[in-house]
């Protein structure tokens, strides 16, 4: 080689990209041990015939590394390899930054016969690229990098460095006719990939890396690749940052070299223009006039044509420029056709989009703009198959103690959301949709609900036959949450709850893959599934199963409710009972209206399968819930007729009707039933951190049966949380004592009830000050919480929202505005230092009173009665909420998540 000839005013050994990397280099790997370099050295070394000779691993003495086509024998150090007779001409490093610079200096002090170094770490500082410069070219030594992944060389099956051509490099480098030079290494892949659409190989590929300096630059590779007889083109991809492309282009202008061969170049990272740190590598921040719109103008002045249209290919013998690497296949093809070149191979595939996944959200788009999924290369199409079988959403587990899938609070207004809509939003829906919603993350709509409330009233005519329970707590001092909580604790995973439970995955196997999402009745589907009895849930028959069944088909068959899975229901009972085999025709039935009901969101993925599996359970335990909750059950004419069932219309009425007449023993009006409604979507959720949730998703963190997780929410409510308004009720029977609100007119009633609360302020204040001479604490229920302390009026916004909602009714609540009347005075008197709020429980204790008034004026119910009521409609609004946080806790958490971190504990002495 003639050094003389040079035309660079620095050493550069070599002439021809083919002496980069060949069949006779020999390769030594510094920290050969490391992450990257045990990935790539076993594939890099089999690939190129195993080219690397030694390895360097500080701290070992000896050893070997085991790749695919043999061991590498392992040293501690450079001078030990020298020292075995081993003999390599080209280093590669993978050492973390700051040992860089002293295994260069290693290398070329103990390796007289080293020609280059190829450095893969990134990030290395200035200074030491200044003494690697300055040492590598005294020893008249290459260098490639830093943050490079090596050299490529598709003729002789050679890769010295990272992992160019990824993970099988035998399909991404074919020989061919294109050099590509790049800043991106990743991308040096991904170019060579397309040039094979266009039936064009690679001869060379160099990743320059794009640390801040660039050792080996495009001035070097463009010489070489002009005397390297394999490449007729090149591709050249460039990142924002430093003059060498410039100072490539205007040598080769002036003449200090010549370059025939033309080049495509692709100047990516407008968008970087700005930064003044470093995004991705370290040397992509352009300083002064080396940005990206600053490079395009320097290759499109070389090139003497505009970038590269697709459309109407123009292009020089110098090359081109194109906008983006998609355009490689195109741009290449037009210079090799300039300059009398044919393709290397045929073609092979093309860059048309091939989407291994499609979710169009079911939009209408015209058939151009519609994407259509390819099955992906091998191994991920099998794969994807496999999980496409999978049924319904699978979700990633993690820790999920203050964490929830479910609802959250809008930290700007404190607002609640469930299924990413606001909680106030959902006010004026039927509650039984809301109970359906809160676990299937779909409002019903108005068909389905004329059969989900009279589904959601078989389950609390269900839950109603062990009231038992709850009466013997009831006569031991029990608050509702805990009575209550008895029964549904003792409901555990009960026979119906398995039945469901089996038969809806029963149905799942069956349906879901043949129908594919789409529940229209197919007869010749039916057919089939009920000549293929395998595997069919065993069930136990129940006496009024048939009465039920013959009620809901009905009710399916009158408002267009029917689907696939409630007709086969209905076939293979009736072909079950005529071949003598038991079935419960109803519990069949109802399963699978229950899987219906989830079978969009199941389809979409929007739930897991165990969620729509589990349905009949959390509405089951709702049903539990409501059956067993009435106060005085023996006088509740409509509570008896709902437990014994003997006419199955009453289950016709709206859920919401069903809560109220079991609790308040009477049809409501419209009114009432308005706000009933609206009380209990209210109080839903308060987000996944209350307590009622907590005890709830402790639970399941525990792995108990969701029956079980229901009772830890019952468990974790009580006098301060839901049962707040407990604790009002009796505050403002005692205010209203001698007082009726409804008597007298309108005008009468706010200097009432202004009085009122100037009077009950002085009370608290003379109850204030004998607490505090007795060492505890007096308090008003339900005002200030939530508080803002920075605010001189508090407000709940859930309070505020059904206020208004009532009042635009032109329903005045007076108890409600007796509490507005009272955090007013509290502050004038200077007994708070702002306007306290009213919360949502006194909302319940106010609008309870409401309803309650008449009969307690009456004597039909007393104030202990009363007070129970307020509390028990607090569980049925919740339940439904914590029915979301179980079926999101079950579907993302793990087992213990809900556990303190031992470092939050604190032991108080």
């Amino acid at each position: 080689m003639n050094y003389q000839n040079n035309p660079f005013p620095y050493h550069v050994g070599v002439q021809s990209l083919h002496e980069l990397a060949n069949k006779h280099s020999r390769v030594c790997i510094m920290n050969i041990r490391g992450t990257e370099s045990s990935l790539v050295t076993p594939v890099s070394h089999a690939y190129s015939g195993g080219n690397v000779v030694a390895g360097v691993q500080y701290g070992e003495s000896s050893g070997t590394f085991e790749t695919p086509v043999g061991d590498i024998p392992v040293f501690g150090s450079i001078s030990d390899v020298i020292r075995a007779g081993i003999h390599f001409d080209t280093g590669v490093i993978y050492l973390p930054p700051s040992a860089v610079s002293h295994a260069v200096s290693e290398m070329c002090a103990r390796n007289v016969n080293l020609k280059r170094i190829v450095i893969v770490t990134e990030k290395v500082s200035a200074r030491d690229s200044r003494l690697i410069r300055y040492g590598c070219q005294n020893a008249k030594v290459d260098v490639i990098g830093a943050n490079t992944l090596g050299i490529a060389n598709s003729w002789d099956q050679v890769r010295i460095g990272g992992a160019l051509g990824g993970d099988v490099p035998t399909q991404s480098l074919r020989k061919g006719s294109v050099a590509i030079y790049s800043n991106s290494g990743n991308f040096s892949t991904t170019i060579s990939e397309y040039l094979k659409t266009a039936g064009f190989g690679t001869s060379t590929i160099l990743s320059s890396g794009k640390d801040v300096y660039i050792h080996f630059a495009l001035a070097e590779f463009l010489y070489c690749a002009e005397n390297d007889p394999r490449t007729k083109a090149i591709v050249v991809y460039v990142e924002p940052g430093g003059y060498y492309e410039k100072q490539a282009l205007d040598w080769i202008s002036e003449g200090r070299f010549k370059l025939t061969k033309p080049i495509i170049a692709c100047v990516t990272g407008r968008w970087k223009k700005n930064l003044t740190r470093s995004c991705g590598h370290a040397g992509a921040m352009a300083g002064s006039g080396d940005d990206a719109e600053a490079k395009e103008i320097w290759f499109d002045d070389f090139f003497g044509v505009p970038v590269f249209d697709p459309e109407r290919p123009e292009v020089s013998k110098r090359g081109v420029r194109i906008g983006t690497i998609q355009d490689v296949p195109e741009a290449v093809t037009a210079c090799m056709e300039l300059m009398g070149e044919n393709p290397d191979f045929p073609s092979t595939g093309d860059l048309s989009l091939k989407p291994w996944f499609v979710n169009d959200q079911d939009l209408t788009m015209p058939q151009q703009l519609r994407m259509h999924p390819v099955r992906a290369i091998a191994p991920y199409g099998e794969e994807i198959e496999k999980f496409n079988r999978l049924v319904g959403a699978r979700i990633m587990r993690e820790p999920m103690r203050n964490r929830s899938g479910a609802s959250a609070i809008d930290p700007a207004d404190f607002t609640i959301s469930l299924h990413g809509r606001k909680l106030l939003d959902l006010i004026e829906e039927p509650f039984g949709a809301v109970t359906v919603y809160s676990v299937l993350k779909t409002m019903p709509d108005a068909g389905q609900m004329a059969v989900i409330n009279p589904l959601l009233n078989w389950f609390a005519a269900r839950g109603s036959e062990n009231i038992a329970t709850v009466a013997r707590g009831r006569a031991n001092g029990c608050t509702p949450n805990a009575s209550i909580g008895a029964e549904v604790l003792l409901a555990g995973n009960n026979p119906l709850f398995e039945s469901l439970r089996a038969t809806s995955s029963w149905l799942i196997d069956r349906f879901f893959h043949e129908t594919g999402g789409d529940l229209s009745i197919n007869e010749e589907l039916i057919e089939k599934a009920c000549s293929d009895g395998e595997g069919f849930p065993a069930a136990v028959e129940d006496p009024r199963s048939e009465q039920l069944a013959e009620y809901f088909g009905a009710l399916l068959r009158t408002h267009g409710q029917e689907t696939i899975l409630t007709r086969f229901a209905q076939a293979c009972a009736d072909k079950r009972r005529a071949e003598g085999e038991p079935v419960d025709s109803f519990t069949l039935l109802v399963s699978a209206i229950l899987l219906g009901l989830a079978w969009k969101p199941l389809a979409e993925r929007r739930i897991a399968r165990e969620v729509a599996q589990d349905l009949g359970t959390y509405l089951g335990l709702n049903g539990i819930i409501v059956g067993v909750s009435p106060v005085n059950p023996e006088r509740n004419p409509f509570w008896q007729k709902l437990h014994a069932l003997m006419d199955p219309t009453v289950l016709s009425a709206d859920f919401a009707s069903t809560c109220f007449q079991v609790l308040f023993n009477r049809v409501p009006d419209g009114q009432e039933l308005f706000t009933f409604n609206g009380l209990l979507n209210l109080t839903v959720t308060n987000g996944p951190g209350t307590l009622s949730a907590k005890g709830a998703k402790e639970s399941i963190s525990a792995r108990n049966h969701i029956a079980t997780a229901y009772a830890g929410f019952l468990a974790n409510t009580g006098l301060a949380h839901g049962g707040n308004g407990f604790e009002s009720v009796s505050y403002l029977l005692d205010i209203f004592s001698e007082t009726d609100p409804y008597q007298g007119t309108p005008a009468e009633l706010d200097p009432a009830l202004k009085g009122l609360a100037a009077r009950a302020t002085q009370d608290f204040v003379v109850r204030k000050k004998k607490a505090k001479i007795e060492g505890v604490t007096e308090r008003i229920p339900c005002i200030n919480h939530p508080v803002f302390r920075d605010k001189p009026v508090n407000h709940d916004p859930r309070e505020v929202f059904i206020r208004d909602l009532l009042k635009g009714k032109g329903i005045v609540n007076p108890f409600l505005e007796f509490y507005h009347h009272l955090v007013t005075e509290l502050h004038a008197e200077g007994l708070t230092g702002n306007v306290y709020c009213v919360n949502v429980d006194a909302v319940i204790a106010c609008i309870a009173l409401d309803l309650l008034w008449k009969q307690l004026r009456d004597g039909e119910i007393g104030g202990q009665e009363a007070q129970e009521i307020v509390f028990t409609m607090f569980l049925y609004g919740r339940m439904a909420g914590v029915s979301a946080e179980i079926a999101d806790h079950l579907s993302r958490g793990q087992d213990l998540d809900c556990r303190t971190n031992p470092g939050e504990l604190v032991y108080l002495a």
